[in-house]
């Protein structure tokens, strides 16, 4: 009976209220009624005696409907894996290694900021993983200022001078950023600022940028910073302890 009764509770829970009048309208090949008045009164007997059971089977439905959306979530991530992680954005650590982890990152943004560190003692004690770094400036066009800018100095003087820039960026705790002090930033790494800020305005650097924003808004991604595994998204701000277990898992899932 207990086991009836779970299967045709799913089915009671859908139909609520209609209960009745499906044992009117629905039929089977030979006329009958599939549901009767009778079996919707035990249905109900059996809830409010087994009241247990709703949750049961809410957490099952729950459960489906997780696996369902990680389901669709690796099948975009599989649709997207070139531009993830065999573009030619930007590597912080071993370019070779054999884990890469996307980050969509804002240099104002203070949770950026404070990974930028997390991500730091990652890189130190491995270097089977890599960052695949990838502009997105969300926070105003001081923001996006910055990211031609970084763009530019990689354009220009290459991968090593690119992250070295991004990394002064993200460690940067002055006064807010703006053209003054994104110009003191500039000089300070060396650079000429008029010519990047030139540099920046050319197509490739903008092409970079609308690729990145196209990116992010096929995968749901509307904040800083967003981390991209090869199993899913994670939005918002990652320590070292959970960006290391996110890796375990990986590892130990493939």
């Amino acid at each position: 009976m207990r086991f009836t009764m779970k299967r045709a509770l799913i089915t009671a829970i859908f139909i609520g209220g209609a209960l009745p009048a499906a044992a009117e309208n629905s039929k089977d090949q030979t006329g009958s009624p599939e549901y009767t008045q009778e079996f919707g009164s035990q249905v109900r007997a059996y809830l409010l005696n087994n009241p247990e059971v709703v949750l049961e089977v809410f957490t099952i439905l729950e459960r489906q409907e997780t696996e369902k959306l990680a389901k669709r979530e690796m099948e975009r991530l599989r649709s997207y894996e070139q531009e993830l992680f065999y573009s030619s954005s930007p590597i912080k650590g071993n370019p070779t290694a054999p884990i890469q982890i996307v980050e969509f990152f804002d240099y104002q943004c203070g949770y950026c900021k404070a990974a930028a560190s997390e991500l730091h003692k990652i890189l130190e004690n491995r270097d089977d993983v890599s960052f695949v770094l990838k502009e997105f400036p969300i926070l105003g066009q001081t923001s996006e200022d910055a990211s031609r800018i970084a763009l530019a100095i990689r354009a220009e003087h290459g991968d090593e001078a690119y992250v070295q820039f991004h990394d002064d960026m993200l460690n940067y705790r002055g006064s807010a950023l703006n053209a003054a002090t994104l110009a003191a930033l500039v000089g300070a790494a060396g650079f000429d600022y008029e010519a990047l800020v030139s540099r920046g305005k050319e197509n490739d650097i903008t092409s970079t940028l609308i690729e990145n924003k196209k990116l992010a808004q096929a995968l749901s991604i509307n904040g800083t910073p967003a981390f991209v595994f090869n199993d899913g998204v994670v939005s918002g701000m990652m320590d070292a302890a959970r960006i290391e277990a996110r890796i375990s898992k990986i590892t130990t899932t493939n």
